[in-house]
């Protein structure tokens, strides 16, 4: 009972160090104003109460851009909130606030693996990770995407690992919808996750059927509204642009916004002559949808040589990063020893027989193949950062700690 308190007693003590860091790094490196589209998606929901990224003629046109939620999330914090406290740095706050539920549930997937002792070090490593510590610091959706991954992973490996029971299930659905109301991308990792727990024999039909109940419940406002809204099904309509930001004739890793690339093609042009209609981000998105498979059908090979870049680029280091402080010695020396054991791990440390082990491994391939995709973005490696950790923990464990022993996965 004393270990069990000592160890409780640590990790609380650990989620307060994490939160103390970040707040004592507000001032200095916290956003100061809205960034992207969500200053103009939130301003527009707060005064005409319509989720709009744009408008024409003063008429403001209801969007499918962006997925919802991180919207949501602002716009709950301007309720709570009285209005003369600074809303960004209130948003800045509930993030930090927030990532101490994600240092929490990180250390209860560790123990699914390791030790107490152990699983307390590793948690003390992702808490002070610089590429973690940023993105709390930022008006990001990512804060909120990397608690949603991490609850979705713990849920699956805890069905993976005990008998499911219906509870379970219906956490599982209710996170998957928050995440696929976060980034649509995510509703392949879902429905391959249940795919590769059914292939496994960890949920019945019974199950299965609450899950997806459970995710189509919650995201059905946002379907219905969409529906009422556009006599369309759908959670956002991004694809196409994605698609092309990534696969331009001036992309690279973080693809590419130039005016060279929206001229290739008269991009620009076909712009221009969209229809300034209640489907114009539809129209909108399917000019650069078309373009980007027109451009992927005519160059193939370089289709792949910049896939294969992406993918190594976001498993492990992307050098020719143009995004500020990337390059900062801090995050490309943790980023590089990551990649280390991370690479080195799976090499000479795998673990056949661990079930939990090969969802990580499936879970992390599977993110990282969608989103190569597309274009990668330095705060995506979040995204994966703990998967990589805990494969990275079992060599780190064989070559330094020899003495703790690996619990049975």
């Amino acid at each position: 009972m004393r270990l069990i308190n000592k160890y409780l007693y640590n990790i609380y003590i650990a989620i307060s160090i994490s939160i103390i860091l970040r707040l004592w790094l507000l001032n200095t490196y916290g956003d100061t104003t809205f960034e992207n589209e969500w200053g103009t998606l939130f301003k527009n929901l707060k005064n005409s109460g319509v989720l709009s990224y744009r408008s024409f003629e003063g008429q403001l046109i209801p969007s499918v851009y962006m997925p919802p939620l991180y919207v949501y999330f602002i716009f709950l914090i301007d309720i709570i909130i009285p209005s003369p406290i600074d809303l960004v740095k209130s948003i800045l706050i509930f993030q930090i606030l927030i990532s101490g539920f994600t240092v929490y549930f990180f250390y209860k997937i560790n123990l699914i693996f390791f030790t107490k002792k152990f699983s307390f070090i590793s948690t003390l490593i992702f808490i002070f990770f610089p590429i973690h510590v940023y993105s709390c610091l930022q008006i990001s959706s990512i804060s909120i995407q990397i608690l949603l991954n991490i609850l979705f992973l713990y849920l699956t490996l805890n069905i993976i690992n005990n008998k499911p029971d219906f509870r379970l299930c219906i956490l599982l659905g209710f996170i998957s919808a928050l995440t696929i109301l976060l980034r649509g991308e995510f509703i392949l990792i879902f429905c391959l996750s249940l795919f590769f727990l059914i292939f496994y024999k960890k949920i019945n039909l019974k199950q299965i059927i609450v899950i997806i109940l459970f995710t189509i419940i919650t995201v059905s406002p946002y379907l219905t509204r969409n529906y009422l809204t556009f006599n369309k099904v759908t959670i956002t309509k991004s694809l196409g642009y994605n698609l092309w930001k990534g696969n331009n004739i001036d992309s690279g890793v973080e693809g590419s916004e130039s005016f060279l690339a929206f001229k290739n093609d008269n991009v620009d042009k076909k712009i221009i002559n969209l229809q300034k209609d209640y489907l114009y981000d539809f129209n909108y998105d399917d000019i650069f949808l078309k373009t980007s498979i027109k451009f992927i059908k005519e160059n193939p090979i370089l289709f792949f040589e910049r896939y294969t870049k992406k993918f190594l680029s976001f498993t492990l280091l992307n050098l020719e990063s143009s995004y500020p402080n990337y390059n900062h010695f801090s995050h490309i020396i943790t980023m590089f020893l990551l990649s280390l054991f991370f690479l080195l791990s799976i090499i000479f440390n795998y673990q056949k027989k661990s079930l939990s082990y090969q969802y990580l491994i499936f879970n992390m391939f599977i993110t990282i193949s969608i989103f190569s995709i597309f274009f990668i973005l330095p705060r995506y490696k979040l995204i994966i950062l703990p998967a990589q950790l805990l494969i990275a923990n079992f060599l780190f464990i064989k070559l330094f700690y020899k003495n703790f022993k690996k619990k049975g996965v």
